[in-house]
């Protein structure tokens, strides 16, 4: 929050990229106590809710502080993961599998934009997209040309956000050339 304030009143770039929720799952105890307390359902690891309990407090800070500042309305937040929940401790359903397979519930995440003064509130869209089109889409948002070198594989999300139009790519494309231990190999796919 003091990044915020220190730079209200110029065009600021703030990338923030927490740990959590990945491993080793280890949760602040008041949270976890309060996620002991609630009933099992498919959801059965009190600690991982935890630990998204706490990113959800952090985004909620950053949040705040725009709102502060004076700089919800013209300030772009995007808010996304690399991949889906770990499914030794979570449920990705109705996806199946989890993070690091190739199957939905590994790379179907979502996306979340909030711009007050161009996308309008509540607004969704289905158009796939990927972490690939954020930074042509903070470019076009700053009215910044995107660079001819290197070639940008992803698209301004821009018309996206505003109702306005679709993407013009025929597929997305992922490739994961890893093996990991029982659950894995590497693979390619496209979309």
């Amino acid at each position: 929050t003091a990044f915020i304030r220190r730079n209200r009143a110029t065009p600021f770039f703030l990338f923030l990229s927490h740990y959590a929720v990945h491993t080793p799952i280890q949760a602040k105890k008041n949270l976890k106590a309060h996620f002991d307390q609630k009933p099992r359902g498919d959801q059965k690891n009190p600690a991982y809710a935890a630990m998204i309990a706490s990113v959800d407090q952090s985004v909620g800070r950053v949040l705040a502080e725009l709102d502060a500042q004076g700089l919800r309305e013209n300030t772009m937040v995007i808010l996304t993961s690399d991949n889906g929940g770990l499914a030794s401790v979570t449920n990705n359903a109705p996806l199946r599998g989890g993070k690091g397979n190739p199957y939905e519930g590994g790379i179907r995440v979502p996306l979340i934009a909030r711009w007050p003064r161009m996308i309008p509130a509540g607004s969704t869209a289905s158009v796939p997209v990927s972490s690939i089109d954020i930074f042509p889409t903070v470019l076009d948002a700053a009215s910044l040309p995107t660079p001819e070198e290197p070639q940008i594989d992803g698209e301004s999300l821009l018309g996206v956000m505003e109702g306005r139009d679709e993407l013009t790519r025929d597929g997305l494309f992922w490739h994961f050339p890893h093996f990991r231990g029982h659950d894995a190999t590497p693979y390619s796919m496209v979309r």
